[in-house]
């Protein structure tokens, strides 16, 4: 993962807004490129990503994913991928001798455990109110 440096921010926080809303490129020779719509989108989420420091995933959607790229997606490492895959917590198939999962499941699995983490949080700052642990 490459980590940007505070400059290098900075510089992709101005790029963002030079290119305006909706990102627009002009050439050396004053030519106006219009990006379409999600190319467009998906430049000003990278740059944003970078303005703010975050770590930005640019794939291709492909509809199989390599272990390594799932990991990727889920913010994980590859071994933990391989833990789920193997616990049937998350669905794959094999091709060959390597293992191929759907980015749609991958996807699904992200989303699902992001609910799971808000509402395990939503519960212990129930429990601790109604314990009187705050205030």
């Amino acid at each position: 993962m490459v980590v940007l440096s505070a400059a290098d921010r900075e510089r992709a926080r101005q790029v963002l807004q030079a290119l305006g809303s909706p990102p627009h490129i002009t050439t050396e020779d004053g030519t106006v490129l219009d990006l379409p719509a999600p190319v467009a989108g998906a430049l000003a989420e990278l740059l944003e990503a970078a303005a703010d420091g975050q770590p930005a995933l640019v794939l291709r959607s492909p509809e199989d994913l390599t272990t390594e790229q799932a990991a990727a997606v889920l913010g994980v490492s590859r071994p933990t991928v391989v833990r789920l895959v193997e616990a049937g917590r998350l669905p794959a198939r094999m091709v060959g001798t390597h293992r191929r999962l759907a980015l749609g499941e991958v996807l699904a699995y992200r989303e699902a455990s992001s609910r799971r983490r808000t509402g395990a949080v939503d519960d212990m700052t129930r429990e601790a109110d109604e314990l009187g642990l705050y205030g």
